[in-house]
């Protein structure tokens, strides 16, 4: 087995989304595991930028962030685990985390981003209803005699 191959088997085979764009915002690499998430098929993404899965109220400060990323060299977010909404193919809301990490050539220029991309929008819906039920409880235990009417 040769790291190439190791390679390219574990972004196949990835339950999460491996996507990587050029220095340009351009998708240049669509895993399986993007496809399960997004509903864009890896020839349907490839060659697009990532417009297709950001919410157009957010397009502008992605891409200011982007394009600044790419002419620094910094980015923000480092190693965090970053979490963001998303759009599906068919145009509903998905709540995703992510991680990211910037792509040098070997003069140290960088050339690209790649992300990590797991959808969480299950997990978001329930604790945003768990933090609902929580603030009602606390109103109903600062106010009891509300509580009894």
């Amino acid at each position: 087995m040769s790291q190439e191959w190791l390679a390219r088997a574990v972004v196949a085979a990835s339950p999460e989304a491996l996507v990587v764009c050029d220095a340009n915002g351009t998708i240049r690499l669509w895993n399986n595991g993007a496809q399960r998430v997004f509903g864009y098929s890896p020839s349907e993404a490839i060659g697009h930028n990532l417009d297709i899965i950001i919410p157009a109220k957010l397009r502008k400060r992605h891409w200011d962030g982007y394009h600044q990323t790419m002419a620094t060299g910094q980015t923000r977010y480092g190693d965090q685990l970053l979490s963001v909404p998303a759009t599906h193919r068919d145009g509903h809301r998905l709540s995703i985390e992510f991680s990211v990490a910037l792509l040098r050539n070997d003069d140290g220029r960088i050339v690209g981003i790649s992300a990590i991309m797991r959808e969480v929008t299950g997990r978001r819906n329930e604790e945003r209803a768990l933090r609902g039920r929580l603030a009602e409880l606390e109103a109903r235990l600062a106010d009891p005699e509300g509580a009894t009417h």
